[in-house]
Parts: C-alpha cells; sequence; structure tokens
C-alpha cells in the first residue's frame, strides 16, 4: 500500500516539486513526507491531506488540514578556542615528483615549493602534529596559512590541489612516491588556500586517531610558487594552521521528554541535547522514579526512548534522562509525573494477538499458509487480525512467488516481542508498543543465511460490543517522535532536494531490469570496473556488521547517511570540500549538534549519487551478476519520476543473487528480494542504478 499527499498554499495552487509525492507504506498506517528547504515560507499557511492507494485504486482523498510553518533560526555557536599549530608541530617537506630517486634535487634551505621550479615539479608534503587538542574536541574549521618566499607585493595566489595521503611518506622516499601516496581523490582544487577550510579534514584525522598530512599540488601548465618552511628565522613567516575547535564538555540537558503511561508500563521518549558536548557517542541514562525520587528501574542505552515495565497503576511515576559521553554527565532532566491505568480485559490478550499475528504473517511469508485467510483461520485469534493481514496479502504472496523465480525463498520467519507496553488508547482503543525482534532465514540457491532486525512497533485495536480488531501496524519511534521546537529538530529531519541532475536517461548506468521486474541475470564481462580507489571489501565488511546495531539519525530516511558512513568509515573513501549545497561536496559534519548539516551529498541519496556520477569517476555496473562486494545501489520508484530515493550497499554476490546492508525495510537483503517486495502495487521499483566508487 502506498500513500500519497497533497499539499496546497493559501491560494490552492499545489506546492511543487515535493520530493516523495508517493511513498510505500507497510501495513496502511504511517508514512512521512521529506520537504526541501526552502520550499515553504515562514508563517505561510499550507492545507494538506492525504489518501491510501493499492493495486486497485485509490481511497478519496482525506479531508484538508490546515499547516502553519513557523522556521526556528538556530542558536548561536557556542565560543570556540584556537590552536595555532607551525614550527615543528607543522612539519613540511617538498620534492620533485618527476624524480624516481629520494633527494635528486633537494629544494632551496628554508623553502618549500609548489609547481615548476629550477627545471622540476614540484609538490609539499604537511602533516600536522594534532596531540595539542583535547581528546573530543569538535573542529569547526582549520585554515593553512602559507607565506610567499618569491614575491612579497602583488603576488598573485596560487590554487594548489590539496590530497589527503593514504599512506604514510617521508623525505626519505621520492617525489612519486608522494604522488603514490596521495592518490587521486583531491579535498579541494581550484581554490586559493586562505579560501579553503581543513576543518572536516583535521576532525577526520582526530576520529581515525592518526593522519598521513596533506600534499599540496597544482599541475606543471600552472605558475610555480616558493614559500617559506618552519626553517624561517622570522616565525610570523613559517606555515601555519590554525584550528577553531570546541573544547569538549559534558553533553547539554535533553529536551522534550514525554512519558506515555500504560498498564504497569510507562514508556519515555526524548530528544537528544542540542549540544553533544564531544565528538563520539552520547549515551542516555533514564530512570524511573516515585515521586519521592526513590528508583524503581535504570535503563542505559543510544536510544531515545525506553519502556519501564513491572510498575503499579496506584502510583505516580517521573522519568529522569542524562545525557553521558567520555568527557562526563549532561544535567538531569525529568518529566511530569505519570500514573497508569488497567485495560480493560487485562493486557495478557493482547500480547498473544500481537505474537499471534506476527507468527500468522510468518507462515505466509514462508508459504506454511497458502493464503492469509488459511493463516487467520489456523489461529485462535485469527478473527482479532484477519482484515489487516488480507490487506498484505497481495504483497505478501506475490514477494513469495517473485523470489521462488529467482531462487530464493523465506524458508524460516520468527517474531518475539520485549519491551511490551500496552495502553488505553482513548475512543475505544487499545495500543500495544513493543520492540519486535524479527528473524529471518533466507534460502539462496541451497544455502541458508540467517539475520535479524529490531523495531519499535505499535499496534493498535479497535474495542467494540466486546469484539476486538487489530486496526493498524506503525513504526512507533516514528509515529511517537516528537520534533523539538529548538534548532535541536534540524538534527531529526533529513531534507533532500528533488533535483533530477544526473539521473540516467537512457539506461546505460543502471541495472538491467527483465520483463518481470528483476534484473537480467546474464553475466556479462565487468570489463574496467576492475580498478577502485574505494576499499569496496572495507565498506561491505562495515556495512554488514552496522546495518542491524547503529542508530539511525534520520528515522526511517537515513538510507544514504548510512551509506556514506559505510563508504567513510569502511571503504576510506575521502571527504571532499566545498558549500553544503554542492554537489561537489562530500562531507559529514560533527562538530555541534545545532550545526549539524551534512553535505547534501553524504544524506540525499539522489545527491549522493550525483557527487559519485560527476565527480568520483565511478564504475557503472548494468548487470546484477557483476555487482561485487562495495558497490552502491540506488532505487527509484515509479511515482519518483526518475529521482533515486533509497541507497544501499552491495555485501555479497553469488551468482548473481546480491546481498545488500542498508537502513531500510530490513537491514540485511537481496537485491533480488527488495524488488520482489516493491513489485506490485502503484508505485513499484522502475531503476535500479549501480555505482563502483572509485576517484579520479
Amino acid at each position: 500500500m502506498s500513500a500519497e499527499f497533497s499539499l496546497k498554499d493559501a491560494a490552492g495552487n499545489l506546492v511543487p516539486n515535493l520530493p516523495l509525492p508517493s511513498v510505500w507504506v507497510e501495513s496502511g498506517t504511517r508514512a512521512s513526507l521529506q520537504i526541501p528547504e526552502g520550499r515553504l515560507a515562514d508563517g505561510a499557511s499550507y492545507r494538506w491531506s492525504v489518501r491510501a492507494c493499492d493495486s486497485v485504486g485509490c481511497s478519496p482523498w482525506s479531508a484538508e488540514q490546515s499547516l502553519t510553518i513557523r522556521l526556528q533560526p538556530l542558536p548561536s555557536l557556542p565560543a570556540t578556542q584556537s590552536l595555532a599549530l607551525t614550527g615543528t608541530a607543522l612539519a613540511g617537506t617538498s620534492a620533485p615528483t618527476d624524480c624516481d630517486t629520494p633527494g635528486c634535487a633537494p629544494p632551496p634551505t628554508g623553502q618549500l615549493r609548489i609547481g615548476t621550479a629550477d627545471g622540476h615539479l614540484w609538490a609539499t608534503h604537511l602533516k600536522a602534529d594534532l596531540s595539542a587538542l583535547p581528546p573530543g574536541a569538535r573542529v569547526t574549521s582549520a585554515k593553512l596559512s602559507l607565506s610567499r618566499a618569491d614575491c612579497t607585493t602583488q603576488c598573485v595566489a596560487q590554487k594548489p590541489s590539496a590530497y589527503e595521503l593514504s599512506t604514510a611518506w617521508t623525505a626519505a622516499q621520492s617525489g612519486k612516491d608522494l604522488l603514490t601516496a596521495a592518490g587521486n581523490d583531491s579535498y579541494v582544487s581550484d581554490l586559493a588556500l586562505a579560501e579553503v577550510d581543513f576543518g572536516m579534514l583535521v576532525q577526520s584525522w582526530l576520529d581515525r586517531g592518526g593522519n598521513e598530512g596533506l600534499a599540496l599540488t597544482v599541475p606543471g601548465t600552472a605558475a610555480g610558487a616558493a614559500y617559506h618552511s618552519a626553517a624561517a628565522a622570522d616565525p610570523t613567516l613559517r606555515p601555519k594552521l590554525t584550528v577553531e575547535y570546541l573544547p569538549p564538555t559534558a553533553p547539554g540537558v535533553v529536551s522534550d521528554i514525554v512519558t506515555t503511561p500504560g498498564d504497569t508500563g510507562l514508556l519515555a521518549t526524548w530528544n537528544a541535547p542540542l549540544d553533544g558536548g564531544a565528538t563520539g557517542d552520547v549515551t542516555y541514562v533514564a530512570t524511573a522514579e516515585k515521586s519521592d525520587g526513590t528508583v524503581v528501574g535504570t535503563w542505559e542505552g543510544t536510544e531515545l526512548r525506553t519502556v519501564f515495565g513491572g510498575l503499579d497503576n496506584v502510583t505516580s511515576y517521573r522519568v529522569s534522562v542524562t545525557a553521558k559521553n567520555a568527557v562526563g554527565s549532561g544535567p538531569v532532566s525529568r518529566s511530569a509525573l505519570a500514573q497508569g491505568a488497567s485495560v480493560a480485559g487485562g493486557s495478557t490478550p493482547y500480547k498473544d494477538y500481537v505474537q499471534a499475528y506476527l507468527s500468522a504473517r510468518n507462515k505466509v511469508m514462508t508459504g506454511v499458509s497458502a493464503t492469509t485467510a488459511e493463516a487467520a483461520a489456523e489461529s485462535p485469534h485469527g478473527t482479532v487480525f484477519g482484515p489487516v493481514l488480507d490487506v498484505q496479502e497481495a504483497s505478501l504472496i506475490g514477494e513469495l512467488v517473485a523470489l521462488e523465480t529467482q531462487s530464493q525463498a523465506y524458508v524460516g520467519a520468527s517474531s518475539a516481542l520485549t519491551d511490551i507496553m500496552i495502553a488505553d488508547g482513548g475512543a475505544a482503543r487499545v495500543l500495544v508498543r513493543a520492540t519486535v525482534i524479527q528473524t529471518m532465514t533466507l534460502r539462496v540457491n541451497g544455502v541458508d543465511e540467517v539475520s535479524e532486525e529490531r523495531r519499535a512497533k505499535r499496534f493498535v485495536f479497535n474495542v467494540s460490543g466486546g469484539a476486538v480488531k487489530l486496526e493498524s501496524e506503525s513504526d512507533d519511534s516514528e509515529a511517537g517522535q516528537k520534533l523539538s521546537p529548538t534548532a535541536a529538530a534540524g538534527a531529526q529531519v533529513a531534507a533532500t532536494p528533488a533535483d533530477t541532475t544526473g539521473v540516467p536517461t537512457d539506461g546505460a548506468e543502471t541495472i538491467l531490469l527483465g520483463g518481470d521486474g528483476f534484473p537480467v541475470s546474464d553475466p556479462v564481462a565487468a570489463g574496467a570496473l576492475s580498478a577502485s580507489y574505494v576499499n569496496g571489501s572495507g565498506t561491505a565488511s562495515w556495512a554488514w556488521n552496522n546495518a542491524g546495531r547503529i542508530p539511525r539519525e534520520y528515522g526511517r530516511n537515513d538510507c544514504t547517511n548510512f551509506v556514506s558512513k559505510a563508504l567513510y568509515n569502511g571503504g576510506g573513501m575521502k571527504m571532499r570540500h566545498w558549500a553544503y549545497w554542492q554537489d561537489r561536496a562530500w562531507w559529514r559534519n560533527t562538530s555541534w549538534m545545532a550545526w549539524k548539516k551534512n553535505s547534501h551529498t553524504w544524506s540525499g541519496a539522489q545527491n549522493l549519487f550525483t557527487h559519485m556520477l560527476n565527480y568520483r569517476q565511478p564504475g557503472y555496473v548494468n548487470r546484477a551478476y557483476n555487482l561485487r562486494a562495495g558497490d552502491i545501489l540506488f532505487f527509484s520508484w515509479k511515482k519518483d519520476n526518475g529521482v533515486f530515493n533509497h541507497a544501499a550497499v552491495v555485501t555479497g554476490n553469488n551468482h548473481g543473487v546480491v546481498r545488500v546492508a542498508q537502513h531500510g525495510y530490513s537491514a540485511h537483503d537481496t537485491l533480488q528480494g527488495i524488488m520482489a517486495r516493491h513489485r506490485t502495487g502503484p508505485n513499484p521499483i522502475v531503476q535500479v542504478g549501480a555505482l563502483r566508487p572509485r576517484s579520479r
């Protein structure tokens, strides 16, 4: 089932170019619409409506609801500190890159050279000693200053390319070795050094615990330049890297704590602190307390929610939450008191209803039951969930049949419930919140693979005239999310412009799909796709190990953020400088939560595709058979109008059966499984782009 949105301005005109005019929802409950920055005006009023669609057609539009936009300005950045790295803290060496042997042409004493001089083409290596920066410091900017030694006035600013070294280099090696260590992936080019901010790069060196420095080069056709080295008698002329940073502190206060009482339980949700205090993970310690301060439960983790059970319905409780990092713990935030209430008929039956519903669906997914009606009839609670399960029949059986054509099948499926909380939902409804641990066994060409996924779910039951009926199932984390009125909300929503620039138009750069909607399985020679400057196995390994483990920073829309993390942390793909909205940029900003604006290419699927296509010179893969670990997949649905709206990492390929890791419907899947799941209905996947990351 899909959901279609309509958004109109005060004059009744549709807001144009929304990135998600239609999205797929799992079981008819909740979908989200992402609206890019600048599309809506501060203070303006809009009206929205929604309708549900399936393979038969669409329901009528819902009654229009009003919406008024209020943009909150970002708060001021905290005071930063400055550290000037110069002298021995910023080692610099120049070497001729046209020499095969070390020291074939040493530069003049006290000079660094970039470009052509004395018949050689020179490059300069600079390496900063960052030990003076405190652990956990958050770099906000870093500027490099070099003083000219070959002119004093009216010097034409040189625009060297800066390359982050991938391997170590010393003056005992040749200039050609320096170019090899630098590779082909420039952090920046065609900018004067004074205009370049190396802050993201310095931060990445801190995060990774080491650096091999920078290489500065220009082509032989560009004018050469000479600069003073660290040996200059005048300290003001020596190379200097000025780093602005926020000293590490404990996290700020968490906000918007909401407690939802249930029957002998309590659900607590909150927003992350505006200031995380330091780089590294922020964890939360939550306690459930009586009104007199007596602690009755403690929880610690990285999620922004927890459930406390085993409470009673005659006592009021509040929840206290503290954020902590490597530096220490932040202030304590406390919620209002809340008191539970019994659910009519007791809570135990509803646990049984949910478990029975999930078990019945698993039977259909694995083919144990031929139809949803059969699965419901075999359950003692089939009359409770039968209608909701019936709605899913076409997609469940369609996926099952489609996978069989690809020599794949789900041969095992089980659902376990934990962190269960049941509450009276008012209006003759009962709400069941639980973490569902879904374990799936996928058989691929006779080999079984097991994966596990944990999701916070919400189940809504209607209770009328003594009859109980399941109404819906949804993602409880998103359904219960509260956006803060502060700038912290900026870290909770990802905005992806619906820009079609760079989308393949002739299918040359996309996976060839057959008439059945699946990738064509004919093996084709990979040709020039073998060369790669990004560690594909490292990308795949990181993605496989972290897909079901790390939190989703952007909820349902975290797919590209996850892929970028895999490319960076596992594959070693290097960041690129430029403004966050430019396609040539690719970086993640971890300096301060309120300013946590990654480059668009880091967090948006279409933008990452455009960046890789135009600035990384990737290899194109147009046959699923030739995909390999570390390749990146991009998906476009029929109603996306050619825009890629999902990304995933290939983790393996067994004779055309492509395994992927993702932040999506499931953490681990196959390409064929994804295609099968989205093969029916009015909004199937119609295009899959596949790129093999590499550099110029």
